[in-house]
C-alpha cells in the first residue's frame, strides 16, 4: 500500500545517507560487490590492492552502514 511505499522510500533515503558517509573507496567497493556483483578478486584487481584489503574495506563499511541503519525502522 501507500504506507509501505513511503516506508521503503524512507529506508532507501536513510541507506543513501549512510552510503554518503562512507569514504569514496569503501563506498565504491561496496557498490561494486553488492550492486554490480563483482567478486572481491575483481575489485582487488581494479583497485590494485589485495583481496584481504577489499574484504576488510567492505566488512568495515557494512558495519558502519548497519550501525547507521540500526534502530531505524519506522
Amino acid at each position: 500500500g501507500v504506507e509501505d511505499q513511503l516506508l521503503a522510500r524512507e529506508r532507501i533515503a536513510r541507506l543513501n545517507a549512510g552510503l554518503a558517509n562512507l569514504d569514496d573507496r569503501a563506498r565504491e567497493m561496496v557498490l561494486l560487490h553488492r550492486v554490480d556483483g563483482l567478486s572481491y578478486e575483481e575489485i582487488a584487481r581494479r583497485h590494485g590492492v589485495s583481496i584481504s584489503t577489499v574484504h576488510h574495506q567492505i566488512a568495515k563499511a557494512l558495519m558502519q552502514l548497519t550501525g547507521w541503519m540500526h534502530g531505524w525502522y519506522p
